[in-house]
């Protein structure tokens, strides 16, 4: 008799294209029926749950599979993950952990391709590609909010009328046609100042492209840790991939139409995904990828400690919500407000059934219509977002 599964995101139980993330978790603690993710067809995925109990370690988990994948499967995506922190740099290395056999898993890192923006390449791991914007790919309003101006502004206006008359440009070339303008030196002065610390970033280029990223079958790792502390830079990159790619697999989608595949399927993962949740990055992620991404095969998994600050329209259109321990009131809150009529339970009392486990979730399936507590499986590669250790200290 065949072992028992459970499969999200697809109402029936085929065998193939799916990814294994986990096992049911019993009553008392033990594992149960292995459960597995959909990848036949475009999702929104939410993971949350407070510091170090498994939100990127699930992520982590989800890009191992796809890696798993048979190739013919495989060719059909690109993943590409969004890495706040830089920490998924360390896939490509082997775990130390010791208890995957038990899992029928076996030790071993995965292929990945890594990009980062130029300021950053000489710290990152060998063979780390640079990361860059092509400046056409953000619209004159990305730039307003990136340099924190008013568009309606006296700044504002001098700044998209540029834009607008070069067409396609690198930031030296922008600062150069706003300093020649007309509008009064006070607004010229001011903008040359930011276009000038723009360009020092050295992250937005005319010949940008997002093409390598698109290769079939490919594992792709972005490192924005090193702009910490410029979330704006983070989110005008992100803003900018999303649409870009969104561009990308509307057209390619009516290529399909006559048969074959040119662009493969796109699942983006983005870590720590509340710091995106406003401004253009959040409206191209909300607008593109969750309410209109399924037709043009987009699945996005947004990985978060704050779920109530992604909003509900993010968490309500989720058809995948996996949930790890959570103890502040806001969140809990926010999860029950998008708690779908199917799950019976409270989400405050389901959170008391998962316990201080970590790895433990709460998975709800919008496909299935189904509601599990799952045990998350190790991860086969290393894992960058652990505590560091603490030296010197007796153990006696």
């Amino acid at each position: 008799m065949a072992e028992k599964q459970y499969l999200l995101g697809r109402p029936d139980d085929a065998r193939g294209g799916r990814l294994y993330i986990g096992r049911y978790m019993a009553l008392d603690g033990s594992a149960g029926a292995p459960v597995f993710l959909d990848v036949l067809r475009p999702h929104a995925v939410v993971v949350c749950g407070k510091r170090g109990y498994g939100k990127s370690y699930t992520m982590g988990v989800l890009a191992e599979e796809f890696a798993r994948l048979p190739l013919a499967v495989r060719r059909n995506f690109t993943v590409i993950v969004i890495d706040t922190m830089g920490i998924f740099g360390q896939m490509s290395e082997s775990t130390e952990q010791c208890d995957l056999a038990r899992w029928g898993l076996s030790a071993g890192g995965i292929r990945i391709k890594t990009f980062a923006p130029v300021p950053f390449l000489e710290r990152s791991q060998p063979g780390t590609a640079p990361f860059l914007v092509p400046t056409g790919s953000l619209s004159p309003y990305d730039y307003c909010e990136l340099l924190g101006i008013d568009p309606l502004s006296g700044h504002g206006a001098a700044l998209i009328g540029a834009i607008v008359r070069l067409g396609t440009f690198e930031i030296g070339q922008l600062s150069d046609a706003i300093a020649s303008s007309d509008a009064p030196p006070e607004v010229r002065s001011s903008l040359c100042g930011l276009l000038s610390m723009v360009s020092s970033w050295e992250l937005f280029s005319r010949d940008g492209s997002f093409a390598g990223l698109l290769e079939p079958g490919t594992i792709n790792v972005i490192d924005l840790s090193g702009y910490g502390h410029d979330p704006g830079i983070r989110s005008c990159a992100v803003a900018s991939l999303a649409r870009a790619l969104y561009d990308v697999r509307v057209r390619a989608r009516r290529d399909e139409a006559d048969g074959g595949r040119g662009v493969p399927l796109i699942w983006m993962m983005i870590d720590e995904a509340h710091m995106f949740a406003g401004g253009s990055a959040g409206q191209a992620l909300i607008n593109e990828w969750l309410r209109q991404g399924r037709q043009p095969g987009l699945s996005l998994v947004l990985a978060t400690q704050r779920p109530s600050a992604l909003g509900y329209d993010v968490l309500s259109q989720a058809d995948v919500l996996i949930s790890h321990r959570l103890t502040l009131r806001d969140d809990i809150e926010a999860l029950e407000r998008a708690r779908p009529i199917y799950v019976k339970e409270p989400i405050k009392e389901a959170m008391a059934r998962l316990g201080t486990t970590k790895g433990a979730a709460i998975v709800l399936d919008d496909a299935t219509e189904s509601y599990h507590i799952v045990r998350i499986r190790p991860r086969t590669s290393a894992h960058g977002g652990g505590e560091p250790e603490v030296y010197g200290v007796d153990s006696g």
